[in-house]
This record gives structure tokens, C-alpha cells and sequence, in this order.
């Protein structure tokens, strides 16, 4: 298993990825990335800033870990900078339109924010 950096904003894990997400190590970054969404509540952000490649493997993982999240009721949230090479790769492939993606991590972590179920409190 890939040890990836986590940092937790107000209970919400951002996970940062490798350089390089390709066959060789796609598997092991879903598993870490899975670790995380079973231990925290119903969000996950994965921050690819710092990601420069993804090739076929890397994406499919990226579209499994989020479908199998939807099925628990929780949201992957992805960080890609829009003017990024991964920012293009995103929108070709369609990620944008299945995948909620933000600019960057404070972006994402309001958005989880926001996303939450309000506690209600009974008069």
C-alpha cells in the first residue's frame, strides 16, 4: 500500500496523489484512497495539484472510487487546476460532468462544508 499524504479540514480527509497515477501504481493509490473513505464520514477531496499524469488506469480508478462512494451516499470531491495539462485531460474524458472538481483544496473543503446536512435543533 502507497502512503499518501491526508490532512483533515473540520473532519473532511484531503488526500494529496503522486506525481504519476498509471497502471503501475493505480491499484495502490485506490486502495489508499478507499482506507480513507471508509474511516471518515461522507466526503473525500483528492487533491491531484501536484499530479501531472494520468493514463487509462489512473481514470478508471478515479470514476470506480467516485461511483463506489455515490453507493455509500458519500461525494469524492477532486482538486485539478483548471489551466493544468490534468485540467484538460479532466474535461476530455468527461470527469467534470460525473465528478464535482475544484480549483483548489480551500474550494473543495467549502463545498464539503456547505454539502453537510444542517443539525436541526427542535424548539
Amino acid at each position: 500500500m502507497i502512503e499518501l499524504p491526508v490532512e483533515h479540514f473540520d473532519g473532511i480527509p484531503v488526500v494529496r496523489t503522486p506525481v504519476d497515477i498509471d497502471a503501475a501504481n493505480a491499484t495502490r493509490v485506490r486502495d489508499e484512497l478507499s482506507a480513507h473513505t471508509s474511516q471518515h464520514g461522507f466526503e473525500l477531496v483528492v487533491d491531484l495539484s501536484e499530479t501531472r499524469y494520468l493514463d487509462s488506469a489512473g481514470i478508471d480508478m478515479i470514476f470506480r472510487l467516485s461511483r463506489r462512494m455515490r453507493e455509500r451516499r458519500a461525494t469524492l470531491r477532486l482538486v485539478i487546476s483548471p489551466e493544468s495539462e490534468l485540467g484538460r485531460l479532466a474535461e476530455i474524458v468527461g470527469i467534470p460532468s460525473a465528478i464535482p472538481v475544484h480549483d483548489d483544496v480551500a474550494q473543495a473543503i467549502d463545498a464539503a462544508r456547505r454539502s453537510r446536512p444542517s443539525e436541526r435543533v427542535d424548539p
